[in-house]
């Protein structure tokens, strides 16, 4: 199951195409722990909670239950690390860290962000990290990618994606690293990226959030 595997300042990070059926899944789990799948409709959305599940269960080595709060962001029951989640289509990345506020997005390449790109980018983003950027595609899905990771551990402060975050100027890689700014705070993040030929995966460990210094 495992596409790659990433340890890295004491997080763990799991990437995995899912390519299993429900019934392939439903053998790494004991019954107790798929009790609520009764509750989801769709085949896909149980796959999805399988998938999740499992690559969660495989970082940790032991059993999880996954419980979520106002903000939507997942949280283990008995709190034995902080987690982040994400899936686009067959793609699952999860992330676990044992103390430090994590965040985690993985987006399959598709034209249709284009469309949507004024809606989470400001002009300045626009026009400073885009233009001319033969690389358009890629680089949209990447800024929408480190801007959810931002969500997922700020919460409603950074909801709106254009006015609350803003990502700076930088040379994009098939790795790097991203710097954000969270206006309403003042306050700076890094982030970490990697590209494949078919995602863009971005995630936050949430150590130090420095004041901005520029």
């Amino acid at each position: 199951m495992i596409h790659k595997k990433i340890e890295t300042s004491g997080a763990k990070i799991l990437v995995w195409q899912s390519t299993e059926t429900f019934d392939e899944l439903l053998t790494f789990f004991d019954k107790n722990e798929t009790e609520e799948l009764n509750t989801l409709q769709s085949e896909k959305r149980k796959i999805e909670y399988l998938s999740v599940r499992l690559a969660l269960k495989t970082l940790l080595n032991r059993e999880i239950k996954i419980c979520y709060n106002d903000d939507g962001k997942p949280f283990l029951s008995d709190y034995f690390a902080e987690i982040g989640i994400s899936h686009s289509g067959q793609w699952i990345a999860v992330i676990t860290h044992p103390t430090c506020k994590v965040g985690i997005d993985i987006e399959r390449f598709q034209p249709k962000i284009s469309a949507i790109s004024k809606r989470f980018l400001s002009k300045e983003e626009l026009e400073k990290i885009l233009e001319k950027d033969e690389n358009r595609l890629k680089k949209l899905t990447l800024l929408w990618s480190a801007k959810e990771s931002l969500f997922k551990v700020i919460g409603k402060e950074a909801v709106d994606f254009s006015r609350q975050l803003c990502i700076l100027p930088f040379e994009m890689g098939k790795t790097g690293k991203i710097k954000a700014l969270h206006i309403p705070r003042n306050k700076l993040y890094e982030l970490n990226y990697e590209l494949s030929e078919e995602y863009a995966m971005v995630y936050l460990i949430n150590k130090n959030v420095e004041p901005n210094k520029l």
